[in-house]
């Protein structure tokens, strides 16, 4: 299927399988979705009748992924994270199939009309039925400094007893049956639209509760101090003591807000471990050395970068280099069969 451009609007990709030899499907599917996640099915399933589609909408910031396949598990690691560097939420809605995760927050199942959120930079396990499902995905920096706490909803569950996420819900299903009229502007307008919504959902996923003046100070705050300390990472003297002169909070202030991220000096070398991922996949830095990436994500040297990074991911930065470097890059197969161009669009988003 070819591309279906609106001027300034969307433009749309159809992944498929289906017009393969039925040997052939399950490895094809397994490979291109790798991308956002690992999958594996019963031998039963990958050899008969095996089927798999994806149309892909590009719009604005945003992007919209249809999804239609067998039933599978799902499954997305560390080892995984560190190699792609996607760093996106995700907004799941099943039309049909069921969906399970065991260590989902808020339940273990997805119920009718609910949502389910991704965070790719976390590990998680899932299961499907036969499923026909919509997947929004939405860049980190649209929906992150509105959110009281950025990294405490992967596989969140939103049940539909909750008005907003049923208005969400529904927002969605209607973008998704309008998405080929959307202009640019509306698509940008869309995207801020849709980041608000979601992260009201998410600010009150533990229940609604009434804020205080001094609770509302307190996130803003938090908000600031996560944007200084992105704004500052490259810095290799980043540390408590010259954040908490630069943000006009005590020390002990500053470690109380970020306990929750394991601490201050955790936290810091967290987000410098993400950015370098970031860049040891952006084929413009190819030729960027290992120790040149260490300096521009703030490390002192190669060796603590590449223990740190060891620790974290459980592969070294010259290892996720040689996978991108090695990784083809092109959106049609060489069969000409496959349409794999959405794979190339998430990396893309931003």
């Amino acid at each position: 299927m070819q591309p279906q451009p609106i001027p300034g609007g969307c433009v749309s990709s159809f992944f498929t399988v289906n017009n393969l030899p039925m040997p052939e499907r399950y490895d094809v599917w397994k490979d291109s979705i790798k991308c956002l996640f690992d999958v594996d099915a019963d031998k039963a399933v990958r050899e008969k009748d095996f089927t798999s589609s994806i149309e892909s909408h590009l719009f604005g910031s945003l992007m919209l992924m249809e999804m239609k396949t067998r039933k599978q598990k799902w499954h997305r690691g560390y080892n995984q994270i560190a190699g792609n560097g996607l760093d996106h939420y995700g907004v799941g809605v099943f039309q049909q199939g069921a969906f399970t995760c065991e260590g989902g927050k808020g339940g273990t199942e997805l119920k009718p009309n609910g949502l389910v959120i991704y965070d790719l930079t976390q590990p998680f396990e899932a299961r499907t039925d036969d499923l026909h499902s919509l997947l929004w995905i939405f860049p980190r920096p649209l929906v992150e400094e509105l959110l009281h706490c950025p990294e405490d909803h992967a596989m969140r569950f939103l049940g539909p007893g909750d008005p907003m996420v049923r208005i969400l819900y529904d927002q969605l299903m209607s973008i998704s049956q309008n998405v080929h009229s959307l202009n640019h502007q509306q698509s940008l307008d869309i995207g801020k639209t849709l980041s608000v919504m979601l992260a009201n959902c998410l600010n009150t996923a533990s229940g609604p509760r009434r804020e205080t003046t001094h609770e509302r100070q307190g996130i803003i705050k938090m908000v600031n101090m996560r944007r200084y300390f992105r704004q500052n990472l490259g810095s290799p003297d980043l540390n408590p003591r010259r954040a908490a002169l630069d943000l006009g909070v005590s020390r002990s202030k500053l470690y109380n807000y970020f306990a929750p991220y394991g601490g201050v000096y955790n936290y810091i070398r967290d987000l410098r471990l993400k950015h370098a991922i970031s860049l040891l996949n952006d084929p413009l830095r190819a030729r960027y050395s290992i120790y040149q990436i260490a300096l521009e994500c703030g490390f002192s040297s190669d060796a603590s970068f590449i223990r740190a990074f060891r620790e974290k991911y459980d592969v070294t930065p010259g290892e996720v280099r040689n996978r991108a470097q090695v990784k083809e890059q092109h959106a049609i197969n060489a069969t000409g069969l496959v349409d794999k161009r959405y794979e190339d669009w998430l990396y893309g988003l931003t």
